[in-house]
């Protein structure tokens, strides 16, 4: 399926890609060895992670395919323009940023492509840790990733819904975000960032590790409406105080 693909491979991390793509396979190879070491500490992990293979593809059919086919995730046909990642296990298909212009919605932009491929990473990192990814809910794994990667910090589509809702003081339930995929992307971070702050960095590592039926908060004990009511009074205070949310 990929066998006319190149080849750079260092360590434990491959990328594979197709001739006139060079640039792409190692600004990509360069970005999963920084995440790779950076997610290992985070993580606690001692030992060599799995090997780790990226599939930079050069067009819209052909990223269907291989995400359909290799991957085994089942995607609509033709997918979605701002589809450009799709992880499983310990593979990851990209869509190049040389296709961004004709086969996406997005304009390539270096920093955003980096916090990409780090946010598709962290999901590598989560399922390979989790008892089982398939419970975990939404706004845990893409949260967990956007905090992690950097997105909230810089990018529009993560911070600006947030920002615009402290400032006008309509801060979605809890219950109304899980329901949603888009609030899952522009929200869940903070639920993450809230219980990090609050919590701890050990708690984020025995959620992951620990949590197997999908109930996030039970790993930390906290009840829903008085958790929730918790994350709106810290969230508040953060734009208050623009330090604690940047």
């Amino acid at each position: 399926m990929i066998d006319n693909y190149l080849t750079l491979r260092r360590h434990n991390i491959e990328v594979r890609y197709i001739e006139g793509d060079e640039a792409s396979a190692e600004e990509t190879f360069i970005v999963l060895k920084e995440a790779l070491v950076f997610l290992s500490k985070y993580f606690c992990i001692r030992d060599l992670f799995p090997p780790i293979r990226a599939i930079l593809v050069l067009n819209r059919s052909e990223y269907d395919h291989i995400v359909i086919n290799l991957l085994g995730v089942d995607i609509e046909i033709p997918s979605n323009p701002a589809r450009i990642a799709q992880p499983q296990k310990t593979d990851i298909v990209f869509l190049s940023p040389s296709a961004y212009k004709d086969h996406s919605i997005y304009e390539y932009n270096l920093d955003e492509y980096r916090r990409l491929v780090f946010h598709e990473l962290t999901h590598v990192f989560e399922e390979y840790l989790t008892p089982d990814i398939e419970t975990t809910p939404r706004w845990w794994s893409e949260g967990l990733a956007a905090c992690l990667a950097g997105q909230w910090r810089y990018e529009d589509e993560f911070r600006q819904p947030v920002l615009k809702g402290i400032k006008e003081k309509r801060i979605p339930d809890i219950e109304i975000i899980r329901a949603s995929t888009q609030l899952c992307y522009e929200w869940g971070w903070t639920i993450v960032m809230f219980i990090e702050r609050t919590y701890g960095t050990e708690i984020i590592l025995r959620i992951v590790k620990e949590c197997n039926n999908g109930n996030v908060l039970g790993i930390i004990s906290a009840d829903l409406k008085n958790f929730e009511k918790r994350w709106k009074k810290w969230l508040l205070e953060s734009w208050e105080n623009s330090a604690n949310f940047a």
